[in-house]
């Protein structure tokens, strides 16, 4: 059965325009989470730089370097 969770579905330019808008206080935290769809969590990583870019999932067990030699 394929999931049906709509996680990350938020481009990294819709999430840029969210965080100027929360920064700038045109909108709360709150409003632009349900303006967006964009959990308030995400918003706020963002907003305190605890992440730096949309990663979903694990990390890859290859590393960058051996990557080329499969």
């Amino acid at each position: 059965m394929p999931s049906t969770t709509k996680r990350g579905m938020w481009t990294n330019e819709t999430l840029e325009l969210v965080m100027d808008v929360v920064e700038n206080g045109t909108y709360s935290l709150w409003r632009a989470k349900r303006a967006w769809n964009i959990p308030m969590s995400s918003i706020s990583y963002h907003l305190n730089g605890k992440t730096r870019s949309k990663k979903m999932g694990p990390r890859g067990v290859m590393s960058q370097p051996h990557f080329g030699q499969v």
